[in-house]
């Protein structure tokens, strides 16, 4: 016998997310009911930053820097300029409407700037309860690091930039699709085969690296 859900009220929502920290609190304890986990290895051994609210360390995956990480980590969420209570203003407004609610008419409501931010919202939302690996990366994706800004060290070779005080970057696209973008603390092993395993989905059909054995170990 299905459970009846009773529908949120306006009013019982802004009781429930009366402000930005109400909604970061409300996603770590749903992520997270057990205690915060490493995203990358799901280590519990994790502690949180003082400085930063809402961030966490992971010593256990230390390998060439410290992985820190939020609760928004491989979420619909993550790498948005949007404030946490709008995503979940949204997501109420498209659960609630009976009739549905465009992205046109989320723009109204929400105020925001551009259709295009609410179009973008609304895919995101729609995408993740439709499958579960919509954030990640799927078809062909290629992989590939670099570095970028700094100046060369004197006298010393630029070969790959490996030489250079640059900040190091890694990215993968799906071709005809998104791109994801990440900076990191130091091209190894454990950042570069992390980062694919939070960005690509184990579904993907082929991915594409260079002959780098930063990317050895990776299951295709």
């Amino acid at each position: 016998m299905s459970k009846q859900v009773q529908q949120l009220s306006t009013k019982a929502f802004d009781k429930l997310f009366p402000d930005e920290e109400a909604c970061d609190r409300f996603l770590v304890m749903r992520r997270w009911p057990n205690g915060v986990r490493c995203p990358r290895c799901k280590s519990d051994k994790v502690y949180p930053l003082k400085t930063m609210p809402f961030k966490w360390e992971c010593p256990e995956c230390r390998e060439g820097g410290a992985y820190r990480f939020s609760h928004l980590v491989g979420t619909i969420f993550e790498n948005t300029n949007l404030d946490l209570l709008d995503w979940f203003k949204v997501i109420h407004l498209m659960l609630t409407s009976k009739k549905g609610i465009s992205a046109r008419q989320i723009q109204r409501y929400m105020g925001f700037g551009s259709y295009k931010t609410a179009w973008y919202v609304c895919h995101r939302v729609r995408a993740s309860l439709q499958d579960k690996d919509f954030r990640k990366l799927m078809g062909i994706v290629e992989v590939d690091e670099t570095y970028f800004g700094g100046k060369p060290r004197k006298g010393q070779p630029t070969l790959y930039g490996r030489t250079t005080k640059k900040q190091p970057i890694i990215g993968a696209v799906s071709r005809k699709g998104n791109v994801v973008a990440r900076v990191i603390d130091k091209i190894n092993s454990a950042n570069l085969q992390g980062f694919v395993h939070e960005a690509v989905s184990d579904k993907v059909s082929i991915l594409v690296t260079d002959q780098f054995t930063g990317y050895h170990g990776l299951r295709h």
